[in-house]
Order: C-alpha cells, then structure tokens, then sequence
C-alpha cells in the first residue's frame, strides 16, 4: 500500500470525517467546523467509509494541468527575450502581439507577464506616489481639439542621429491625425503639420500647445500694437489664427497629457518596431509611418462620445499662401525684390498693374520653395544671376611652369627675346 500526503486543509477533513464515523460529532456540527454545506459534508463521509483517506485527496493532485504552457513556446519565448536580442526590452502587451504576428506564438498576455518574472527577465515595478491633477474630460466630438508637440529622442538607436518626431493626437478619439520625423523641432515641421491635417481632415476648432517659441512669440506688444489690439505673432501662430483655429497654450506638460502619453507609448514601441523593420535614416523612417499610424490606431484610437466630427472641410486653398513663412519687401524701380542676399525678378503680366514701391509678400513653404504674393494674388518671379555670382573663367598663365618640356621653355624663351 503506498503513502498518501495530505495538505493541512484535508488531515483537519479527515479528522471530522473520523468523528463523525466513529459517532462522535454530528455531521452537521462537522459541517460548521470544516465550512461546508451539510450535503458536501455527506458526501465526503460517505467516500471516507468507502474509499479511507484517498477519497479526500484532490483527484486532478499529480495530473499535467490542461492549460500549461508548452515547454517548447516557453524555450523559444527565453530564446528571443535573452538580452541582446530584438525582443529584450518590449513591453508585454507589445510583446504579446509582436509574437502573434511574426513568430506564430499565441500566449495570454497574464501568462507572458508571470513567463517573464519566473525567468528573471522582468523586475517588479516600484510604485511611486500619485499625484493629485484635477482630471479633465475628453472633448466629446473628433476634431474639436488637438494636441501638438515635438519629442526629441534617440529614435533609431544610435543608427542614426537624434531626430524629433512632430505629431498630433485628437483629443477625443486618442487618434494619431499626424506623424513626421525631422532633424529638429523646427518651424517647417510644425507648418508642414498644419498643411496635413487641413488637407487631409479639415480644420480643426482647437490647438492645444506647449509654450515654444515657435508657436507663440515671446515679443511684447508695442505702442502701436496696444493702439491697434494687436498682439505679436509667430509664423506658425500666424498661419494658425489665419485658418481660424483657436490656439491654447498649456502651462505644463501634464495639461497636455495626451499627447505627453503618446510619447511614451512611440518611444516604447515605434523605435522597437523600427528595429525590427531594419530602419537606419530619417527617409526610411518617415516611410514607415502611415503603415505604423494605421496599426497604432486600430491598437488605441476609441470611438467619440458623439457620432457628428468638428472639422470644417476645405475643398480647395492655396497652400503656399497660408503654410508658410512670409516677409515684406518693397518692389525696386526694376520690378526686382531683394530676398536673404539674391534678387528675384517678377516677371511681366499684362493684367497686373504697375508694382514699382508696392509691399509685396514673400513666402516661404515648409520645402523652402518661394513664392511671391501682391495680397492673394501669385506672382511669377526668377532668380537674377548677378555678375558677381557667375562662374570665373579659369585664364592659364603665359609665364612656363615647372615642370614643363624643353621645347615649352626655349619657345617662351625666343618669345622674351624678340620682345626684349
């Protein structure tokens, strides 16, 4: 016969079940003590005079749960999580869809998380204490506000240089309206930004901002400006109340948690997905975004609390009028401008009236072409080429240089003497 190991939980069972055979407590009392019905307790005397002290052991006790996990998925999972690899530092719930979709591996992302910690590939989290924020609500319709920022970062880990990602985020949907990476966060990104959404959603009725220079002047308001309720503007802040969009500047980077959030969801999972995609520059990188933004928002983008969207469509618009930075020059006597140390020439139309001393403008689009505005109205212009700027003829000098043939020499040299 062999041994039979009871837990603490089934001796204090077999203990009653043995009172109340031998008569010395009632079942009902040993119900009480165990924590059991009255019918449960019945049927655990009746397997005791039965089958002894086995019918008390739990039958699936030795059995190979059902639900375990494959040793072989376990293997390959430390395989790919090792550190160094690929995979090393994902989160889990990015983990989890990473090895759904390229190695085949379907596991429960509970599972994953205690796979990793019993391997020691994962350290518990130390929580800090929260801070108190007055919490806002998201606007109802999609449209009715967006988020803006730039996030400098090593996006491709040190297989290229730090760039900045310039992005937006709609307030109520969470949804990702753009993505662009560039050098720095710069003017043309944030007007090249403007340009995207406008052309491919609409306007929108709010901006929600930081406090860069770039998107609100740090100037203050002349004499002038005080007398005619002006206030100074930046370029991009310009373009923004030209559109009629309504801009908000935050007083903190938590005022604007959206898209702060955002950030740390790209930095987590953008540059490990750009990993694995093998991308090495700013040009494959900005490649890779409209895929990335469709499956980002498929991922975390919600559904509105109202069905009806806040952005104003627009058919047709002039994009090099409104996306881009302008200046004023006044027209010469030879219907040139000066611009950044080059003349530009407007060209002749019949329809236009004389421009001599007229202001003109002179905007610049994010892709740094120019154009030439008298109000709306689009000039034809070139570039003069001064004389200054033109390629010098390269002129050989008569006297003989070193290394030159005998016969070179006493030519030059009979040259001399018939002139001497």
């Amino acid at each position: 016969m062999g041994s039979i190991t009871l837990s603490e939980k089934e001796q204090k069972r077999v203990l009653w079940c043995e009172r109340v055979v031998l008569c010395k407590s009632t079942l009902r009392e040993a119900a009480a003590w165990i924590g059991l019905s009255d019918r449960q307790m019945r049927r655990l005397v009746s397997g005791y005079r039965i089958s002894g002290m086995s019918s008390l052991v739990h039958g699936n006790r030795g059995r190979t749960p059902a639900n375990k996990t494959d040793t072989d998925i376990t293997r390959k999972l430390i395989e790919l999580m090792y550190v160094g690899g690929q995979l090393y530092d994902m989160n889990v719930c990015h983990l989890q869809g990473v090895l759904s979709r390229d190695h085949g591996i379907v596991v429960r992302r509970s599972t994953l998380d205690r796979l990793l910690h019993q391997e020691g590939l994962r350290k518990r989290s130390r929580k800090q204490a929260p801070l108190h924020r007055q919490r806002r609500e998201r606007l109802t319709s999609e449209g009715s506000m967006l988020q803006i920022d730039g996030s400098p970062h090593d996006w491709l880990e040190s297989r290229s240089p730090r760039m900045c990602l310039m992005g937006a985020i709609d307030d109520a949907t969470s949804k990702v309206v753009h993505l662009n990476f560039r050098p720095t966060e710069d003017q043309a990104g944030y007007l090249m930004m403007l340009r995207d959404i406008v052309t491919t959603y609409g306007v929108p009725a709010m901006i929600y901002h930081d406090k860069h220079t770039i998107l609100r002047s740090p100037k203050k308001a002349t004499f002038e400006d005080e007398l005619a309720g002006k206030n100074p503007m930046s370029q991009v802040q310009r373009v923004m109340d030209w559109i009629g969009v309504e801009a908000i500047a935050a007083g903190s980077p938590q005022a604007k948690g959206r898209i702060e959030r955002l950030w740390g969801t790209l930095q987590d999972r953008l540059v490990k997905e750009m990993r694995l995609a093998g991308i090495c520059t700013l040009e494959e990188a900005n490649r890779f975004l409209p895929s990335y933004i469709v499956s980002h928002n498929a991922r975390f983008a919600m559904d509105a609390a109202c069905p009806d969207t806040a952005w104003v469509p627009v058919k047709e618009i002039d994009a090099d009028y409104y996306f881009a930075s302008r200046e004023q020059r006044t027209v010469r006597n030879d219907n040139t401008v000066p611009w950044l140390g080059k003349t530009l020439q407007i060209l002749p139309d019949e329809k236009l009236p004389c421009l001599i001393g007229k202001h003109i403008w002179v905007h610049t689009n994010p892709e740094g072409e120019i154009v030439l505005y008298l109000d709306k109205l689009r000039l034809r212009h070139e570039l003069v080429i001064s004389k200054q700027s033109r390629p010098k003829l390269e002129v050989r000098s008569q006297r003989p240089e070193m290394g030159e043939g005998q016969d070179d020499r006493e030519q030059v040299a009979r040259r001399y003497a018939g002139t001497a």
